[in-house]
């Protein structure tokens, strides 16, 4: 069990933290490593997932790429997009940490409808606008997922470059994840702290545990929050964020989720 302290919750009982995981699409950038010292190419996974990390729904349309140790944004070497997934290479020559990003990807339009007080989606309804419905108004979603890999010493340029309006903002380097070591990050939205907002965590290979692993817990005032990892491996934390989509943008709002994967070291 994963011990989750903010300002707000600096401790949870283990039955809190446990819940049934949102049953909802969610993107990720899985790199086959984490760590390297020789290496000149690394491959990466993206897809979109229920179970992480298996992949469901291949990330189309995204803005995949690096942001190299140095801060500067590259290409990926190559992009192959499959029906489940996209397999990305990058070369990784520098020392230093790398960043590889989805960046911003807009998805799938739906429309709401006012009904009996209560905003429904129309999407199971085959976007049909029931007949006594008072308003509507449509919903864009936008994601970004990234993860880090550090080539011998880590570099903190990729870490502050800040993809999107909602972003999940690493303070302890994500290449310092560590068993029993505080990982602190921040989430912001327009650059703004986002407080009380739940938070989850979901780790791989969940499915062969005796009871899934999923942990939810809400940042504190600031928008931080502390997470202290009990067992090694590789964790996906990721939320989602729904609010006005800005000026011109053709939808009325947007439901923003952003993704972060760190292997926990022992």
């Amino acid at each position: 069990m994963n011990r989750l302290k903010s300002p707000a919750v600096l401790s949870l009982a283990a039955t809190a933290m446990i819940a049934a995981p949102v049953l909802a699409h969610t993107s990720y950038m899985k790199p086959a490593r984490f760590t390297v010292n020789n290496e000149n190419l690394i491959t990466v996974e993206s897809a979109f997932a229920e179970d992480f990390f298996i992949p469901d729904v291949a990330v189309n349309n995204a803005d995949f790429h690096v942001i190299k140790p140095d801060g500067t944004r590259a290409d990926f070497d190559s992009v192959n997009p499959l029906k489940q997934i996209v397999i990305l290479e990058a070369e990784i020559e520098e020392e230093g940490t790398y960043r590889f990003s989805t960046g911003v990807r807009r998805g799938r339009r739906s429309t709401l409808a006012m009904v009996d007080g209560e905003w429904v989606n129309t999407v199971r309804n085959g976007n049909k606008v029931p007949e006594n419905a008072t308003a509507t108004k449509i919903r864009e979603t936008e994601t970004v997922a990234d993860a880090y890999l550090s080539k011998k010493a880590p570099t903190r340029a990729p870490v502050d470059v800040q993809v999107g309006r909602l972003v999940l903002q690493p303070i302890t380097h994500p290449s310092d994840a560590f068993l029993d070591e505080p990982f602190e990050f921040q989430l912001l939205f327009d650059g703004k702290p986002l407080s009380g907002h739940v938070m989850n965590i979901d780790r791989d290979g969940a499915q062969y545990d005796a009871s899934k692993f999923h942990e939810e817990a809400p940042t504190g005032a600031d928008g931080k929050m502390s997470v202290e990892f009990d067992k090694a491996g590789v964790y996906i934390i990721w939320t989602r964020f729904t609010a006005a989509a800005p000026e011109g943008s053709g939808v009325d709002e947007r439901g923003y989720t952003t993704s972060l994967i760190l292997e926990v070291q022992g």
